[in-house]
């Protein structure tokens, strides 16, 4: 979850809050504002940094987003759909926040305007002044809100409040921002206290791998996971599928780095790893490009690749670089199982990764069980024995495997994976597992269209025929 502290100002306090585990920094420029930032805190800090602005105008905006190292512009105005348009003109890197204020249930339908233009909602107490009213509003009329954008939740949050911030549950919501209520003063927070909320918040999940997470508070909730090869369409597009399908709603994401042997792919994913090598991507760029976004994603990220490349890169090294990006799990479809346990599990095991194992319709129900036995995470079931590759549906032989594993009571989760493609292959597969995976799929679409968000609309139109 991701943790904003807003309304700071002393270049000590910040790296306080910084330390405490914040995943965002907030700096108030609004000369109303008892928390108004007048000159840059001098820290350095790779924790992304938020301005928040009230009806500035976008001159002001960009001369405050380059001075102060801005990641995200935050708007508490009435700005319109025009200006943010001129913003994103201006700056067109520029992440933004759009904050909704909420005093009643018709409040929430402002969004509308907004959906499909800004980055992010935030939704906020409705009051007269900005930088923190230390008022919270009933965030059950939260259940109108049906839109796209994932959004974070504000108004007068406070140290008490961990319980109810963590019995909050909605699809859209990636986090919180918190401010008033954790100060001893205006635009100075109390770390010590900040550091107590944040590991309340997570003191079921903190210490729990992101994928054991997912399948324990999720369940069998018809999860759906995306695959994509890193290096294609572009050489710097992986951040930016990711956070595209983490905002589609997407349950976890596997990323695969190329290799010139992917023996276990279909024409479409082995045309993708190509170009992705001849785009120049290599496994330390991967890894480079995760860590890059790794405060701005908060689901599930699975490596999937090759055990040649892993060995070149050394075991001990690669499964540090995964924890350090962000990464949760690696699949190896070549890894014996004999090396998995005796090699790479021990390290794995340290460093709290997971080996994700495949298992095939030809899989004997003993060796099943003895991954099942050795392995944590899920088990990926691979619908067939071929390569990857859409297909129309199940026959009646897959269908018999599936409920076969079904039968064996196994204490992993399983995804169903290799062949999903539309409504009756994907309903099949999340009927009998946890949920489904898709690759080929998507990999055409991204080579048919412009962008992530584009691929990822086609596909869901295409789940749903």
């Amino acid at each position: 979850m991701i943790v904003k502290v807003c309304g700071l100002r002393d270049s000590t306090n910040v790296a306080q809050v910084v330390q405490a585990g914040a995943s965002r920094i907030g700096f108030i420029f609004f000369e109303k504002s008892s928390r108004n930032v007048v000159n840059v805190p001098h820290v350095s800090s790779h924790v992304p940094r938020v301005g928040v602005f009230v009806d500035a105008s976008v001159e002001t905006v960009v001369l405050k987003y380059q001075e102060f190292g801005l990641s995200f512009v935050q708007l508490h105005g009435n700005e319109s759909v025009h200006y943010i348009n001129e913003l994103r003109a201006a700056l067109p890197h520029v992440k933004v926040i759009k904050a909704i204020s909420v005093a009643c249930d018709d409040d929430i339908d402002r969004y509308l305007m907004y959906e499909g233009l800004v980055d992010e909602f935030l939704f906020d107490t409705k009051c007269d002044t900005v930088g923190g009213s230390g008022r919270q509003f009933d965030w059950s009329v939260l259940n109108r809100y049906k839109g796209s954008t994932p959004f974070l939740l504000s108004g007068g949050i406070g140290p008490d409040d961990a319980h109810i911030v963590k019995a909050f549950n909605h699809p859209r919501c990636i986090g919180i921002d918190i401010n008033s209520k954790f100060e001893t003063a205006p635009a100075l927070k109390d770390a010590q206290a900040i550091t107590k909320f944040i590991n309340e918040i997570n003191n079921d999940t903190r210490d729990m791998n992101r994928i054991n997470q997912l399948f324990s508070t999720r369940g069998d909730k018809k999860l759906l996971s995306l695959y994509f090869c890193a290096g294609y369409p572009t050489l710097d597009g992986t951040g930016d599928v990711i956070k595209a399908m983490q905002e589609h709603g997407i349950s976890m994401v596997e990323v695969g780095f190329p290799f010139s042997d992917p023996m276990a792919d279909g024409p479409v994913i082995q045309n993708a790893a190509t170009k992705a090598l001849a785009n120049g991507m290599t496994i330390q760029k991967l890894f480079d490009q995760l860590e890059a976004i790794k405060h701005d994603v908060h689901i599930p990220l699975v490596l999937m690749g090759y055990l040649n490349v892993v060995m070149q890169y050394g075991i001990e090294e690669f499964c540090a670089s995964c924890v350090k990006s962000g990464v949760s799990g690696v699949i190896i479809p070549d890894l014996p199982f004999k090396d998995y346990l005796e090699q790479v599990k021990p390290i794995a095991d340290r460093y709290d990764l997971r080996i994700i194992m495949l298992i095939t319709p030809e899989t004997s129900e003993e060796r099943v069980r003895f991954i099942d036995q050795h392995t944590d995470g899920f088990i990926y079931m691979v619908s067939s024995a071929s390569t990857t590759g859409a297909q129309k549906s199940f026959d009646e032989a897959k269908q018999d495997y599936f409920r076969r594993i079904n039968a064996m009571n196994l204490n992993n989760p399983r995804m169903i994976g290799f062949g999903i493609s539309n409504k009756q292959t994907l309903e099949s597969a999340q009927a009998n597992a946890a949920g489904a995976i898709i690759g080929s799929k998507f990999v055409t679409l991204q080579g048919e269209t412009s962008t992530p968000h584009e691929a990822l609309s086609r596909l869901m139109d295409a789940l749903k025929k």
